[in-house]
């Protein structure tokens, strides 16, 4: 007979996994039961939710690291052609004054 019952172990992956701050030493220390069997609990009634989690988090950071790029790469162009533009207005004043 198991020690734990099915609805008991449906809440303590629910707890886990709607709780992305939690690790899974801290939800079994709060549970009083053991990281393996809090892991095979993940196993058998996990949804995967605190994956897809993590995983949506990296691609926002990922999408907002590649924006931040382009907005550097149109400022660092800009940058050069104004850069250009001096150039060529000082070379054409130090042509005219000699």
């Amino acid at each position: 007979m198991s020690r734990y019952s099915e609805q008991f172990k449906r809440d303590a992956v629910a707890l886990y996994e709607n709780n992305e701050d939690l690790s899974m030493k801290a939800a079994s220390a709060e549970l009083g039961i053991s990281r393996a069997s809090l892991h095979t609990w993940l196993k058998q009634y996990g949804t995967g939710k605190r994956t897809r989690m993590a995983q949506s988090r990296a691609d926002a950071t990922a999408a907002s690291e590649a924006e931040r790029i382009r907005q550097l790469e149109k400022e660092n162009a800009k940058l050069r052609e104004e850069r250009d533009i001096l150039r060529k207005a000082a070379k054409y004043f130090a042509e005219e004054t000699h």
